[in-house]
C-alpha cells in the first residue's frame, strides 16, 4: 500500500502540473529559452523541490549512524542537473582561527561534498552560467554556532559576493525597491516577475540568535545585504517564512501565502517518513502551496520512499498561481 501511495502521489503531481566573462564569476554560454508567462507569473507563484543538508555525506558504515546521518546527497551540480532541485540548504561553520567558512553538519558528522562555502557557491554559480533561462535558485544558509565560534552574517555576505556578481543575485534591496519596508513591498508591490528573476540566486539566512541583530540592524533593515531572513509577518523584514510540517501548519501556510510571502516547508524529517515509506507529509507539503518543499530524498530511499519533483523541475503554484493564465510546467522552466 505504501508503494502504491507513493506512485499515486507522483501521478497527482504530474497531473496537477497541467560562456565565461573572464572575471571568474561565470557568464552566458548560450541564448536562453523564452517563456510566454515571464511577464505575468511572479516569483512567489511557483513551487520547487529542495534538499535538506544538501552537501551531506554519510559517515562510514559502523559509525553508529542515526537515520538523519545515514544520508548521502549527490554533489550540488548533480542535484541541479539531474534531480531537478532548485533549492539547497547549507550549514555554515566558522573556521577555527579564521579563514573560509566551512560547510558540514555537526562535529562528528563532517562528511560533505563541498567543504567550504566558496566551493559550494562556485558549483552553483557555474551550473547557473551554463543553464541560462533557469528559475531563480534558492540557497538557505543555516549558521551553526558551535563551541562559541559564532558565524558572522556579514562574513557570509562577503563570501557570497566573492563568488557572485551583484547582477547574479536577487537581494532584499532588489525586491524592496522604493517601498518603505520589505514586508510592504511583497504585500503591496508583489515579488519580481519571473522574467526579471531568472538566472538569479536568492539567499535566505536562517539565523535566529544574537548575531542576527547586527545583520538586520536590530531587526529594522536588510539594506545592502545579500540575504533575506525568516521573519514574522509583523516584521518590516518579512518576505520568507518557514513552516516545518504542512500537515500541522497548513492553515498557517495558507495565511502566509495570502500575505504574499514565500514559504519553505519540509516533506520529511529525520528519516521517519522514508523508513515507513509514508508520503503523507510530502503530499501535504506539495498541496499546501509552499513554494519551497525540502526533502532528504530527491531520489528513492531503500524503502522506495521518494518525493516527486513538482513538474520537473518546477510547476505553477497550486494555490496562488492565477488559474486563468493556463500555466504549465514548461512556462516555469524548460531548459531541454
Amino acid at each position: 500500500m505504501k508503494r502504491t501511495a507513493a506512485v499515486a502521489l507522483a501521478l497527482m503531481i504530474l497531473a496537477g502540473c497541467g560562456g565565461d566573462r573572464g572575471d571568474g564569476k561565470g557568464g552566458v554560454r548560450d541564448a536562453a529559452p523564452t517563456y510566454r508567462l515571464d511577464g505575468t507569473l511572479r516569483l512567489n507563484q511557483i513551487q520547487v523541490l529542495g534538499t535538506h543538508n544538501s552537501y551531506h555525506v554519510a559517515p562510514p558504515a559502523g559509525a553508529n549512524l542515526t537515520p538523519e546521518r545515514d544520508i548521502t546527497q549527490a554533489p550540488l551540480t548533480v542535484q541541479l542537473e539531474r534531480q531537478s532541485v532548485r533549492q539547497i540548504e547549507l550549514d555554515v561553520h566558522a573556521s577555527p582561527g579564521g579563514g573560509s567558512l566551512r560547510v558540514y553538519h555537526l562535529r562528528g558528522d563532517e562528511g560533505t561534498t563541498c567543504p567550504t562555502l566558496v566551493q559550494c557557491l562556485s558549483e552553483v554559480r557555474d551550473w547557473s552560467a551554463s543553464h541560462r533561462g533557469h528559475l531563480p535558485l534558492f540557497v538557505l544558509l543555516e549558521p551553526k554556532h558551535e563551541l562559541g565560534a559564532l558565524v558572522d552574517g556579514l562574513a557570509v555576505d562577503a563570501e557570497i559576493r566573492s563568488v557572485l556578481r551583484s547582477d547574479q543575485l536577487l537581494t532584499p534591496d532588489d525586491v524592496q525597491g522604493t517601498w518603505p519596508s520589505l514586508r510592504q513591498a511583497v504585500q503591496e508591490g508583489g515579488w519580481p516577475l519571473l522574467g526579471s528573476a531568472r538566472n538569479k540566486i536568492v539567499f535566505v539566512y536562517t539565523d535566529n540568535v544574537s548575531t542576527r541583530l547586527a545583520y538586520t540592524s536590530s531587526e529594522t533593515s536588510l539594506q545592502g545585504r545579500a540575504m533575506f531572513v525568516y521573519a514574522d509577518p509583523s516584521s518590516p523584514l518579512a518576505a520568507f517564512a518557514s513552516v516545518s510540517d504542512a500537515r500541522l501548519g497548513g492553515e498557517r501556510i495558507a495565511e502566509l501565502l495570502r500575505g504574499g510571502y514565500i514559504v519553505r516547508t519540509r516533506a520529511d524529517d529525520g528519516g521517519v517518513e522514508a523508513r515507513a515509506n509514508d508520503p503523507s507529509r510530502a503530499a501535504a507539503a506539495l498541496a499546501s502551496g509552499a513554494q519551497l518543499v525540502s526533502t532528504d530524498y530527491p531520489v528513492p530511499a531503500p524503502s522506495g520512499y521518494v518525493v516527486p519533483t513538482p513538474g520537473r523541475p518546477a510547476r505553477c503554484n497550486p494555490v496562488n498561481a492565477p488559474p486563468s493564465i493556463g500555466c504549465t510546467p514548461q512556462d516555469v522552466e524548460n531548459l531541454r
